[in-house]
């Protein structure tokens, strides 16, 4: 419980965004009744909070807030989820690995859509139409002009090999 660290304990911090592990040392505890603001007047009381002070590495992090009695806390705008036991980390790496593999296996249907969605886009847009024509219309041109320069440079090789003219390299 996080009420139960002492300082020099150590807890496990998850990084969702990069993901990676680090256990961090508690620099301060203080556990205390959450206060309310009076614009929350009727603000359930769930018992006492812990606010921790944690430091990974060089970095000094504050946790407030947390649930005295929890072993968890998620903190989302800091993609942080940190825990006093290894087996809760452990299940959230796992279960942000199933989230993963989830959506690695939604990317073929997003990718289907999102052709789908271009198509209808096209039909419905003549800009984008003429705009697609286009290009497709350069890149002909590109191929052809490829083409007709490496019959050229054959061609011409050819007629210096005929007239013993050497070729210059470029």
């Amino acid at each position: 419980m996080f009420q139960g660290l002492s300082q020099g304990s150590i807890i496990t911090i998850f990084y969702r965004n990069i993901p990676r592990v680090s256990d961090g040392k508690v620099i301060s505890v203080n556990t205390h009744m959450p206060v309310y603001s009076p614009t929350q007047p009727m603000a359930v009381l769930n018992g006492p909070v812990t606010d921790l002070t944690v430091q990974i590495g060089n970095e000094t992090i504050p946790f407030v807030g947390l649930p005295a009695n929890g072993i968890t806390a998620n903190f989302p705008e800091k993609n942080l989820f940190i825990s006093t036991d290894r087996t809760a980390i452990i299940r959230e790496v796992e279960a942000q690995k199933a989230a993963s593999k989830q959506a690695l296996e939604q990317v073929p249907a997003n990718q289907k859509m999102y052709q789908e969605c271009d198509n209808i886009l096209m039909q419905l847009t003549p800009e984008r139409q003429r705009e697609a024509q286009q290009t497709k219309d350069l890149e002909s041109m590109k191929t052809r002009l490829d083409e007709m320069g490496n019959k050229f440079n054959a061609m011409f090789e050819l007629i210096s090999e005929k007239l013993g003219i050497p070729v210059k390299e470029e």
